[in-house]
């Protein structure tokens, strides 16, 4: 279809205003990622609110709003982001895991055990994934199987700070005595 006079401007202005419209998400995105870095949490959340309003597709801008929230200790709003994620893309990991850390900082670790169990089912080797297994399961007192996902982790990414972190906690922690250490310290009244 030819172009005419008529057609040609208001043409050129809508290009004009999608490559302003695009360079101003751009600039709000890195303006975002700024604010992260330099720990203004409430300034980065409401510029990924922003841009998960400008771009509803765009689910990475909602899952950032739900890790915000949740650092920010707005657990509803964390847990409503990241239901948003989850919504229309069942099988986000990023929001399966971001949904499980705000249920284990608030002890509901059975509902973190089900949302990891179905992000492990996708993505296996995700370390995100198996710091955040290793993670509950030290939360519930489980040390034996958070080693095992910390070393899962290591094998993965084998300079990952947090783990490393993690695994000098659980190696500093004591042993749980076994059955038969208990069942002597309550016949005998002695190690």
């Amino acid at each position: 279809m030819p172009v005419d006079s008529r057609t040609r401007l208001p043409l050129l202005a809508a290009l004009l205003g999608l490559a302003v419209g695009a360079q101003g998400a751009g600039d709000l995105e890195r303006r975002a990622a700024e604010a992260v870095a330099a720990h203004r949490l409430v300034e980065a959340r409401g510029l990924y609110r922003t841009l998960a309003a400008q771009e509803p597709a765009a689910l990475r801008h909602q899952v950032w709003v739900g890790r915000l929230s949740s650092w920010l200790g707005d657990y509803p709003g964390a847990s409503a982001a990241f239901d948003r994620v989850l919504a229309r893309d069942a099988d986000n990991v990023e929001a399966l895991v971001g949904k499980a850390y705000v249920a284990m900082w608030q002890d509901r670790f059975a509902e973190a055990d089900a949302l990891l169990g179905r992000a492990a089912a996708i993505s296996p080797d995700d370390a995100e994934v198996q710091l955040a297994l290793a993670r509950n399961y030290h939360f519930q007192g489980r040390d034996r199987d958070a080693a095992r996902h910390v070393e899962h982790v290591l094998a993965l990414d084998p300079g990952r700070s947090e783990a490393q972190e993690l695994q000098r906690r659980l190696a500093l922690a004591p042993a749980r005595p076994g059955f038969l250490a208990r069942l002597k310290r309550i016949l005998t009244g002695r190690s």
